[in-house]
């Protein structure tokens, strides 16, 4: 054990040093037949490169080959050339006869380095690079996408789904192919049962998908009268948070900008009932713009005070996303600090960057406070400040976010702009009409369905969220239209339909495309690429210059879970792929995909 270890830290220092050996020997000595190169990630990751040395493990155990491996560093989570070549050179300098590349990171640097090492025989497991049959030292792994499709279709309709969706990619050759295998496998269910099935199918990044990505964020009141709990009054003096509140409610205050030749100096807060002391108005603190108010035992009112500037004040205004209008207007001293905000972009465009209008141009926005829409603005220099955000159109969808007030408001309730996936939105609901108290949130889609939003508290008239992935908005649509499955293969947005999923309920299924069992328990199940199998049988039987197609007829894809009371089916059809008894049809394209399949009882809606 000693030894092993001793031998790993001299091949890590090795790699450390530039790939330099002087002064490793014994670990030049060693020789090892098979090495894995991972994508940058660990053997134990549940995913490919765990798959693809199982394979390796298991060759030796029947061979009595040694064997290790290799886990590159990333660059921004991305596997450099560079870095790959150094790590088959240090692959090379350890003997090995085979070197095993999962996935698609290698694909740039196999033909060079199947040139330097021809001694060597690599295989490279589901990359795009494809086989040239003059390297005859180079065999690829290519899975059939579309088999493995075929199989999750025909298990979706035979665990008693009939509204079926599928979520692909316009720009993904093996999305598309994964799609026409899921469309053939329900129709072939659904003529084998006598079953009508419905499937939706959309391509999230096609120009014809014409989905609506606005929502409706609406502030809901109820009646004092109806409400069981004790309710109190808060009166903000000079700021926000006004209202009717249940006992217990914390409600965050924050102060009215300072006027002119004033600085925010402290709260004051008197109780508003008779027999409860002052001293009961719970604040969080009385010496910041903001600060949160415990409600209980009694109503209040709570003044933000100002005192005389100590110094000269200054402006910083903020101009709105038009460009004409005044945002807000903030008066600090010299030398002080102020949190810029920038107002919510307009539909279909996105911020972009800020403008210094000031007279001291240039010297008050650093590059990364350019660049964002909130930053704190420092070292305020003895000039009046004018930002002007500026706005682009974006490239992506955007979602439209109208922020309306229920009955029993009065006034305006804040939050509405155009969004993109990931941006932090805050919701502050108008002050409640009297003898009403806001109750909670609701947020719809353009269909009139729930927009599947969470907020952090939906039961708080100050509230924010995270603007959902646009994808995940496509999927819990089609869940919304009566989907009770959906499928996504082949893409970089697959997690979109799990995320759909358990945002509405277990009754709702997804099938994902991984290599083993995902964690989320709401997977029905999962299309496997079994790199393990694919590695070992081209170990086993390596034959250069060619593609080992992973199908049915290796047993090299296969479904993560299968009901007890559908094995028996599953197993026949499974069997009938892998002889040839099922033959599929492939398609140019995903918008070619109604024209795959052979069903009157199979109804395809393809959307755009």
């Amino acid at each position: 054990m000693k030894k092993s270890i001793c031998v790993v830290m001299c091949f890590l220092l090795a790699v450390s040093s530039a790939f330099m050996f002087a002064g490793c020997s014994k670990a030049q000595e060693l020789t090892y037949d098979v090495v894995l190169i991972t994508d940058g990630g660990t053997i134990s990751d549940g995913s490919y490169n765990e798959s693809a040395w199982n394979g390796i493990v298991q060759y030796a155990e029947n061979t009595g080959a040694s064997y290790r491996y290799y886990q590159p560093s990333l660059d921004n989570d991305v596997l450099t050339d560079e870095v790959a070549e150094k790590y088959i050179e240090l692959a090379a300098a350890a003997g090995a006869k085979y070197i095993v590349l999962p996935t698609d990171a290698f694909d740039s640097v196999i033909e060079s380095a199947a040139l330097l090492y021809p001694d060597i025989n690599f295989i490279v497991v589901d990359g795009n690079y494809g086989t040239d049959s003059d390297f005859q030292n180079v065999m690829t792994v290519s899975f059939d996408t579309m088999q493995s499709g075929f199989l999750a279709g025909y298990m979706a309709v035979l665990a008693g789904n009939t509204e079926l969706g599928y979520f692909g990619s316009f720009l993904s050759d093996s999305s598309s192919s994964y799609g026409a295998g899921f469309v053939q496998g329900a129709a072939y269910a659904a003529n084998e049962l006598g079953l009508p099935v419905t499937l939706d199918y959309a391509d999230y990044d096609s120009e014809s998908l014409t989905y609506d990505y606005s929502v409706t964020i609406t502030a809901n009141y109820e009646k004092i009268a109806d409400v069981e709990e004790d309710c109190f009054v808060v009166n903000v003096v000079n700021g926000s948070g006004s209202g009717t509140y249940t006992d217990g409610t914390n409600v965050t205050l924050t102060a009215d900008p300072a006027p002119a030749g004033m600085v925010f100096d402290h709260w004051e807060y008197v109780s508003d009932t008779q027999g409860v002391k002052d001293s009961k108005v719970n604040l969080s603190t009385t010496k910041k713009t903001e600060t949160n108010l415990l409600v209980e035992k009694c109503d209040c009112t709570i003044t933000a005070v100002y005192a005389e500037a100590e110094s000269e004040t200054y402006s910083v205004t903020v101009m709105a996303a038009n460009g004409t209008d005044v945002y807000s207007v903030q008066n600090i001293t010299a030398d002080s600090s102020c949190t810029i905000t920038a107002p919510a972009a307009e539909s279909g465009m996105v911020f972009d960057h800020w403008e210094d209008n000031s007279e001291v141009s240039g010297a008050l926005l650093y590059e990364s406070d350019s660049a964002s829409t909130t930053f704190e603005f420092i070292d305020v220099y003895c000039a009046d400040i004018v930002l002007t955000p500026v706005y682009v159109e974006s490239d992506a969808p955007t979602f439209d976010v109208t922020v309306v007030t229920g009955e029993g408001g009065s006034g305006e309730s804040t939050g509405s702009g155009s969004y993109q996936s990931g941006d932090y939105v805050e919701l502050v609901a108008a002050v409640p009409e009297e003898g009403y108290i806001f109750s909670s949130w609701s947020n719809t889609a353009s269909d009139g369905y729930s927009a599947g939003l969470s907020l952090e508290n939906e039961y708080s008239a100050s509230t924010s969220f995270s603007m959902v992935n646009r994808c995940q908005a496509v999927v819990e649509t089609m869940y919304d239209s009566g989907v009770t499955l959906v499928y996504a293969a082949g893409h970089d947005e697959i997690s979109a339909v799990s995320d759909a999923t358990w945002n509405y309920s277990f009754q709702l299924w997804a099938i994902g495309s991984e290599n083993y069992q995902s964690s989320w328990t709401n997977y029905y199940t999962t299309t496997i690429k079994d790199y393990g199998s694919a590695v070992l049988q081209c170990l086993e039987a390596f034959a250069g210059g060619t593609v080992f197609t992973a199908d049915c007829s290796n047993g090299s894809i296969s479904l993560s879970y299968v009901a007890e009371d559908y094995q028996d089916s599953y197993d026949a059809l499974y069997q009938s792929l892998a002889n040839g008894g099922i033959k599929l049809n492939t398609v140019d394209s995903s918008e070619d995909i109604a024209a795959c399949y052979s069903s009157n009882l199979l109804t395809f809606n393809y959307w755009a």
